[in-house]
């Protein structure tokens, strides 16, 4: 089974990500070939684009906490409703809040506001997660065009069916910063 992007050429990669799993002549095991694709397009964005993975596990890191956040609340708001005050008191002390003062309709008022935040937080992360995947529907065409860029910025052919990945992946790191050394000197002027 295919699992290094080195493995892989540009055609085939573009096609994995597009969906084509068939690529990886893994038979079988989908969790591994699940793990195995997600390695592989780790491995092309740090390659590609170092910065931009850091942003994307921070996106990820910021979805599961939000997630986190609303099963706590929604956990407390269960044991207040079976009014459990001591027990979300605890809850509320492990997640760093010092409740122990309060009263229970401050603790359950806590709680409810507490919860509504971290929904509007998973739902604000989730639509521009769904933004994301809409915009992954146009990954060949993105491809294309980073080529064709690549290309006149090199000068020179690529051949997506000839290309390992991992070139292709360091090809686009290079011009990444090619192109902020330029913007740099421009504003510099």
């Amino acid at each position: 089974m295919i699992e290094r992007l080195e493995q892989l050429t540009l055609s085939q990669f573009v096609d994995l990500v597009c969906g084509d799993t068939t690529i990886m002549r893994g038979k079988g095991n989908t969790d591994k070939t699940a793990i195995a694709l997600r390695n592989i397009v780790m491995e092309y964005r740090n390659i590609a684009d170092p910065g931009g993975t850091h942003s994307y596990l921070q996106r990820i890191e910021d979805w599961i906490k939000a997630k986190i956040e609303v099963i706590v609340f929604t956990m407390c708001l269960n044991l207040a409703t079976l009014k459990q005050f001591s027990r979300v008191r605890e809850v509320l002390a492990a997640y760093g809040l010092s409740s122990s003062g309060w009263n229970d309709s401050r603790v359950e008022g806590t709680v409810n506001a507490r919860l509504s935040q971290a929904q509007r937080t998973l739902d604000e992360i989730e639509s521009e997660n769904e933004k994301a995947e809409a915009e992954r529907e146009n990954i060949r065409a993105q491809f294309d065009t980073q080529t064709a860029a690549l290309m006149a910025n090199f000068k020179f052919q690529i051949d997506p069916d000839t290309i390992k990945a991992t070139l292709y992946a360091n090809l686009v790191a290079r011009y990444n910063r090619e192109i902020k050394a330029q913007m740099t000197a421009m504003r510099k002027k």
